[in-house]
């Protein structure tokens, strides 16, 4: 298995300017795989007995000027697009994007701030002090199963002072400039639909629905101003939208610009006669709900979106979507699909590790949970300001590194279905699916790192891991021979 993933790890080698940075990004990447325990930086070393003395070089990797991280994401998000992605019937790739909290007790790492948690899981406290991330990823997979792949992350709440620190533009709405967490989720798609150079739709949920979303996928376009990206996206209780102006005018005054209002939530009693039963595909189940599909101009946008009131059962809700030549179904469906990425979120954190980090420096620290703001850059010396980006480029690489190796999982797991099912050899109560999950390809790869070196010592990951290798000292017994 892992002469299957060296290819896939090779492919990724020209952003990379040194071989030198590039083969502690391979070492990053395999021991984020082949790990026991996720205790950061240090367990790569301890795991794949990496010669002790060069952990610092190894942390040096992760603030390195020669990780060129946005290089490294887009050659990531074009790999992942050349193996085959799920597409909607316009042809577009499906992009499911949402927000990420960690809390980090860490007092002297930069965008750790105070952060509000809206969640009905009992398990997760309102409050915590951490880092929230904006995660972009791309459906990948068959009828059978698919994977929201990651393709990128950033940190979203408290950071415009963060992100001037690191040269990163700030995103603009009708160009105006406005660094807010939906701005910064909307910038981020463009940004993965940008470098793939393709069309693509992106699935939200219902923090996403305002304008500023819509506003900024409007104005990704390709060369000839074709537009690139679409938005689907739950639509919050209280959306009202317009039909469209009169034909007719008399009167005084200049025509109207918007017909009657519809409070959207009341439809589903007022025109109950009006919904139509349809079978959708959605968690790999089959069911049949109740849709009402209208074209209607939403005011915030002052432009016609294509919302669809849909009857679950009990459930009750309304979606909106940009894009008015996707059927009220495929809306539906796409909607559905949007629960894929919560998956890659469990597996990211349980299975690899990949916020289990620990970058710091001694020239931040904040008791109170508050974020570095603009004003205080003024009052910061250039080695502070320096430092500060450099710990925040690290927490970001290590997170993007880690969420590589995840996809890498993703990908062996559909690439290579029967030989992974042969090779694993451990019991498991229950099947979820033929393709098997992340967590048994890791186990597959890491059983056959630990036991079988023979199978993969022709592999450039072989010779790079064994490069970086402690020299193990004769047995005392082999001297006495």
């Amino acid at each position: 298995m892992i002469a299957r993933l060296s290819p896939l790890l090779m492919a990724l080698s020209d952003p990379f300017v040194r071989q030198a940075t590039f083969q502690w990004f391979v070492v990053a990447v395999v021991g984020l795989l082949m790990r026991l325990d996720h205790h950061g930086v240090s367990s790569t070393i301890r795991w794949l007995r990496v010669r002790p003395e060069s952990y610092e070089r190894f942390v040096a990797f992760f603030r390195s000027q020669g990780l060129k991280l946005g290089e490294l994401q887009k050659a990531w998000q074009r790999l992942v697009c050349a193996r085959g992605t799920r597409r909607a019937s316009t042809g577009a790739v499906v992009l499911l994007g949402d927000g990420i909290k960690v809390a980090k007790e860490a007092q002297r790492m930069p965008g750790v701030k105070k952060l509000h948690q809206a969640s009905d899981n009992s398990g997760k406290a309102p409050w915590i002090e951490g880092h929230h991330f904006g995660v972009v990823g791309v459906l990948v997979g068959t009828g059978e199963k698919s994977f929201c792949v990651p393709l990128a992350a950033e940190l979203h709440e408290g950071v415009p002072a963060l992100r001037k620190l690191q040269g990163k533009p700030e995103p603009e709405v009708s160009g105006a400039k406005k660094t807010t967490v939906v701005t910064l989720m909307a910038h981020l798609i463009g940004g993965v639909v940008r470098n793939l150079g393709e069309p693509g739709i992106a699935v939200l949920d219902a923090y996403f629905s305002v304008a500023d979303t819509f506003r900024i996928a409007q104005a990704v376009c390709d060369a000839t101003g074709q537009r690139l990206l679409h938005i689907v996206t739950r639509a919050k209780g209280n959306v009202v939208a317009y039909e469209d102006a009169p034909a007719e005018y008399s009167g005084r005054g200049r025509p109207r610009t918007y017909g009657r209002k519809l409070v959207l939530d009341q439809l589903f009693t007022t025109r109950a006669e009006a919904f139509e039963p349809v079978p959708i595909t959605v968690y790999d189940e089959r069911k049949i709900v109740s849709l009402l599909c209208l074209d209607l101009l939403w005011k915030p946008l002052q432009k016609k979106l294509r919302f669809v009131l849909v009857k679950d059962g009990t459930a009750r809700f309304i979606l909106m979507c940009s894009d008015l030549s996707l059927s009220p179904r495929e809306i539906v469906e796409l909607y559905g699909s949007r629960f894929k990425i919560e998956v890659t979120f469990k597996t990211f954190k349980h299975v690899l590790g990949g916020f289990a980090y620990h970058f710091w420096t001694s020239m931040w620290r904040d008791d109170q949970g508050r974020a570095l703001r603009l004003e205080q850059l003024d009052h910061l010396t250039d080695r502070a300001k320096r430092l500060i980006a450099d710990a925040l480029n690290a927490i970001e690489a290590f997170v993007n590194i880690a969420l590589i190796a995840t996809g890498l999982l993703q990908l062996l797991a559909i690439e290579c279905t029967d030989e992974i099912r042969t090779r694993h050899r451990w019991w498991l109560r229950t099947y979820s699916s033929e393709v098997p999950s992340e967590e048994m390809v890791k186990n597959v790869l890491r059983h056959e790192f630990y036991h079988h070196f023979r199978d993969f010592k022709h592999t450039a990951i072989y010779r790079i891991i064994r490069s970086k290798m402690r020299q193990e000292l004769p047995s005392p017994r082999k001297l006495a021979a």
